[in-house]
């Protein structure tokens, strides 16, 4: 039985899950989603590995940041932080060999059609998610307070940062390339409906996600929050036909919440201030709402053209 088609389609979507169509059976994407994790993984033990042994301690990541990568509460040091985030460069390489090797089809066509560069969508994406950002904080500070200054020195933050941002951009453009251009491309030649391509990649999405050491209260709060995020990027992609907003806006959303602003529980160690930890409860109903506006901004914001 086929579910119902509830969204119109649009000749930019279509476009973009064309290349995913030839090699798209299911068992291609079940060998594929394999090497992805085998080769993320395998890299991420590699990259650990050379710092246990000093390899990049040139680079002012030693050993022990290995070590902290795992310790309770998450609060690690730059260094830490920085090669937790450097992790997802074997995510790149894993979609490369599973788009090249078992889809024979080229890597840029996870991007957008043709592979053609999307910097606008980036920035609008970007700009989407900094607005909302603003409004979000300023509401957290009317309620809340100030958030808290964090133990870390300005002057060391400074001088991580760039390397940090840079490291964001992988990570997070490695997780939209999975979950919506690999994942997304494939559920959407399986199912036109944006229940299967939409919110089933974005249910994975939040489970990637999952914290075992974070309060329970704190943790499905968080999950929900991130399975929102997950639609929201999702919907810029059919929009769009392309990666480039949803990967702008994941960018940007990251860049704020590690660098600048967390909650204490689930902050990574980098931020400059964090909120009290019973943030998430508080403000659970006010984030729910933002996320639905944010939605909404996406159909107002961002123009597509229908399938013909």
């Amino acid at each position: 039985m086929t579910l119902p088609r509830i969204l119109p389609e649009s000749r930019a979507f279509h476009a973009f899950i064309e290349p995913a169509r030839p090699g798209g059976a299911w068992w291609r994407v079940l060998i594929g989603l394999s090497l992805c994790v085998m080769l993320w993984l395998g890299f991420g033990f590699v990259l650990v590995g050379m710092v246990a042994n000093g390899a990049l301690a040139p680079l002012g990541i030693g050993a022990e940041a290995g070590m902290a990568m795992g310790v309770p509460g998450r609060r690690m040091p730059p260094e830490a932080v920085l090669l937790f985030l450097l992790t997802f460069t074997g995510l790149w390489i894993g979609l490369w060999v599973a788009v090249r090797l078992v889809h024979r089809r080229r890597f840029r066509t996870l991007f957008s059609p043709g592979g053609r560069p999307q910097a606008r969508p980036f920035l609008n994406g970007a700009c989407l998610a900094l607005g909302f950002h603003i409004v979000s904080l300023g509401v957290y500070t009317a309620v809340l307070g100030t958030p808290e200054r964090t133990a870390l020195p300005v002057s060391v933050w400074s001088l991580w940062l760039a390397p940090v941002v840079l490291a964001i951009i992988i990570q997070a453009t490695s997780e939209e390339l999975l979950f919506r251009g690999y994942i997304l491309q494939h559920f959407a030649v399986w199912s036109r409906h944006p229940f299967v391509w939409a919110v089933v990649p974005a249910a994975l999405f939040a489970i990637l996600h999952y914290d075992a050491g974070m309060e329970a209260g704190m943790r499905w709060r968080m999950l929900v929050h991130i399975l929102i995020i997950g639609v929201v990027t999702a919907a810029l992609v059919w929009r769009t036909g392309g990666l480039g907003a949803a990967a702008g806006l994941h960018v940007a959303n990251n860049i704020v919440a590690i660098c600048g602003f967390g909650i204490t529980g689930s902050a990574f160690g980098f931020e400059l201030w964090v909120f009290p930890a019973d943030t998430m409860t508080r403000m659970f109903a006010f984030d729910l709402t933002l996320g639905m506006l944010m939605l909404a901004g996406v159909f107002i914001l961002f123009r597509t053209e229908p399938h013909r």
